[in-house]
């Protein structure tokens, strides 16, 4: 006769090895919606464009300082890891410029930021050609085009204005 075999019952510490994985997941999941429910009374940024002043030239690039505000209407301070813009006259690009300058712009406040970019040869030479066949009105309708990068949020926000630059030097913005 067989003896009878005794199993051994383990106890287990913790969710089986293949539940952990999913559970992981999970955990992961509601963090996320956590800070998106943080981020459902965030009100979007608003980025307009101040200036924009000639530099010395280097070489054969001709070089700019944007100036640009942001304007926080949120009851917490915006803090920024950086910021990428594209500026386009008479729908042609002819400025891209990006900064890793770290920006705090208090709650329900604004900050300027001075971002030095270069002249981009093809766009410029396309405005100069379009306002030399038709030199308008005396103004320039351009269009910016923001991705501000925030501390603690892993979207980008994106920010377009369009507006009208006068030759007298004003400028007029709108949002898109």
């Amino acid at each position: 006769m067989r003896e009878p075999e005794i199993h051994r019952i383990r106890k287990r510490r913790g969710p089986h090895p293949a539940l952990r994985v999913p559970a992981l997941v999970l955990m992961l999941l509601l963090g996320s919606c956590a800070n998106l429910g943080e981020l459902a009374g965030f009100d979007e940024p608003d980025v307009e464009l101040l200036g924009l002043e000639p530099l010395p030239v280097r070489g054969m690039e001709a070089r700019f300082l944007v100036r640009l505000r942001v304007v926080n209407p949120n009851p917490v301070p915006l803090l920024l890891d950086g910021m990428a813009f594209d500026l386009f006259l008479r729908d042609s690009k002819v400025l891209s410029g990006v900064s890793n300058e770290g920006l705090d712009v208090g709650a329900y406040s604004e900050s300027v930021a001075n971002v030095e970019v270069a002249a981009g040869m093809l766009g410029s030479l396309s405005l100069l050609r379009d306002l030399m066949t038709d030199p308008g009105d005396g103004s320039i309708p351009y269009r910016l085009d923001t991705k501000l990068s925030l501390q603690g949020i892993r979207r980008a926000i994106r920010i377009d204005r369009e507006g009208v630059f006068s030759l007298g030097g004003a400028a007029s913005a709108r949002g898109r």
